[in-house]
C-alpha cells in the first residue's frame, strides 16, 4: 500500500453492460484502482455468473466465489433494456460516463442500441470498450465464444497439450477470460490516454480469438514461419528431460526447468547427487544428453525418487536450480510468497465473514488498491444510482416496483 491514500482511478465513471467473466475482469481492475464500476444487469437472473459456480464439475461453495472475483467494489443496477424507459435512464448515465464495457454478443448490442454509434452520440467522450469472442468481422462473428472455445482451442493450446482422447478436466473456468480482461483493460486506458491527448473518445476492442492467439502466439508463428513441428512423444521418450515434472519419494510432483541446461547442467548433476555425469561420455554434452535423452530421463526420474519432496526443494534452492513442487490449490491459496507480495488479500465480507481473495495483477506506486469488498447484490444500488441520475418520485418508483 502506498503512502498518499490515493486511487488511480478516482473520478472515473465506467458502465457496465457484461455478463461472465472477460467483461466483468476488466471491470474489477478499474473498480480496484478507484473507478466508479456501474454493474448494469437485467431483472430476476442478472448475470448469469451469480450463480455459475453452481455448475456441475466446479468446487461446491455456498458462496458465489466465480461472481465475487470480478464483481468486487462494483454497483448493481437492474435495467431491463428491453423497455424504452429503462433505456432512457441508461442514455442519461451514459452522458457523464468515461468507460462503457460491454461483452454482450453483437447481435444482442445492435438490438438493443447499446452500439458505440449510438453510445457516442451521446458523449463524444466516452471510451467504447467492446469484448468479443470471435472478433466483429468475418463469418463466426455472430457464434457465442466462450474462453474455452476462442481462447484455449483456437489457439491450438489443446492440440499442443492434450492426448487425442482428452483430459477428464478442461482448462480452470475463467482461466482464459482473466488474461483477456486484462488486454480489455490495457485497451481501456490506451482510449483513456488518448482521449486526454486528443479530447475525444474512441471505441477499443479485444477478443477471446485474439488474445489466445497472442498468448500462444510463438508457437503459431512457428507454424506461420513453416516450421516443422515434431510429433507428440510419452514422457519417457520426450525431446527434453528439463522441463517435466518429476516423482519424488513421498509421491509428489515437482516441476524442473532448465531454461539455459548448457549452463546449468554442471550444478544440477550436483544437486542431484550424480556428479559423474558431468564427465559420463553418454551426457557430458548438450548433443550427447540429446542422442541419449531417454536414458538420462529414467536416470533423473531414479535420482529424484531417493529423497522426499523438502529435501530437493532445499537441494536444488541452494544449486539455483529453477523448481518449484507442483501445488495442489490448498497450497497455491496459502502461498506464502504470493501473500507477501500482495497477490492474495484479506478483506471482509458481511455476509461471509473474514475472507481471501486475489487482488489484481500489478501495482502503481502512490497509488493505492481499493480494500476489496463484497460483489454487489443483485440490483443492490438501483435507487441509488438512479437518484445520483435525477430520478425521484414516481418517475423512480417505476424502476424499483419491477
Amino acid at each position: 500500500m502506498s503512502e498518499n491514500n490515493s486511487t488511480l482511478l478516482e473520478g472515473i465513471k465506467v458502465l457496465e453492460l457484461t455478463t461472465m467473466v472477460f467483461g466483468p475482469a476488466a471491470g474489477v481492475v478499474l473498480s480496484d484502482f478507484g473507478a466508479d464500476v456501474i454493474k448494469i444487469e437485467p431483472p430476476v437472473t442478472g448475470d448469469l455468473n451469480r450463480n455459475w459456480h453452481k455448475i456441475p464439475g466446479l468446487p461446491i461453495s455456498e458462496i458465489p466465489y466465480a461472481f465475487q472475483m470480478t464483481n468486487r467494489n462494483k454497483r448493481s443496477l437492474v435495467l431491463d433494456l428491453k423497455n424504452s424507459d429503462a433505456h432512457e435512464a441508461l442514455c442519461k448515465l451514459v452522458k457523464d460516463a468515461d468507460v462503457f464495457i460491454t461483452n454482450y454478443r453483437l447481435d444482442a448490442i445492435s438490438r438493443l442500441k447499446i452500439d458505440y454509434e449510438s453510445m457516442s452520440v451521446i458523449n463524444p467522450k466516452l471510451i467504447y470498450a467492446l469484448a468479443t469472442g470471435y472478433g466483429e468481422k468475418g463469418s463466426e462473428k455472430d457464434k457465442p465464444g466462450y474462453d474455452t472455445i476462442c481462447y484455449w482451442t483456437r489457439s491450438a493450446f489443446e492440440n499442443h497439450i492434450f492426448p487425442y482422447e482428452g483430459w477428464l478436466h478442461n482448462f480452470p473456468f475463467g482461466a482464459g477470460d482473466h488474461p483477456s480482461g486484462m488486454t480489455l483493460f490495457a485497451s481501456i486506458m490506451s482510449g483513456l490516454y488518448k482521449r486526454q491527448t486528443t479530447g475525444e473518445g474512441c471505441k477499443v476492442t479485444t477478443s477471446l480469438l485474439a488474445n489466445g492467439a497472442w498468448s500462444n502466439s510463438v508457437m503459431l508463428q512457428a507454424q506461420l514461419s513453416n516450421a516443422e513441428f515434431r510429433e507428440k512423444r510419452p514422457r519417457d521418450r520426450t525431446y527434453n528431460f528439463s522441463s517435466l515434472n518429476y516423482t519424488t519419494k513421498d509421491n509428489l510432483l515437482l516441476k524442473l526447468t532448465l531454461v539455459n541446461a548448457p549452463r546449468d547442467w554442471n550444478s544440477l548433476c550436483e544437486a542431484l547427487r550424480r556428479e559423474e555425469f558431468i564427465t559420463d561420455h553418454r551426457f557430458s554434452t548438450q548433443e550427447q544428453r540429446i542422442e541419449n535423452m531417454p536414458l538420462l530421463i529414467k536416470e533423473i526420474s531414479e535420482a529424484f525418487l531417493e529423497e522426499d519432496m523438502d529435501f530437493w526443494l532445499e537441494r536444488l534452492t541452494k544449486y539455483d536450480i529453477p523448481h518449484s513442487k507442483v501445488f495442489t490449490y490448498e497450497e497455491a491459496a496459502a502461498d506464502p510468497q504470493k501473500i507477501e507480495n500482495g497477490v492474495i488479500v484479506p478483506f471482509n465480507h458481511p455476509e461471509y465473514g473474514p475472507m481471501k481473495t486475489i487482488s489484481s495483477p500489478f501495482d502503481v506506486s502512490g497509488s493505492d488498491k481499493r480494500e476489496p469488498s463484497a460483489a454487489p447484490k443483485l440490483g443492490e444500488h438501483t435507487e441509488e444510482i438512479l437518484r445520483e441520475a435525477g430520478y425521484k418520485g414516481d418517475e423512480l418508483e417505476k424502476f424499483l416496483s419491477t
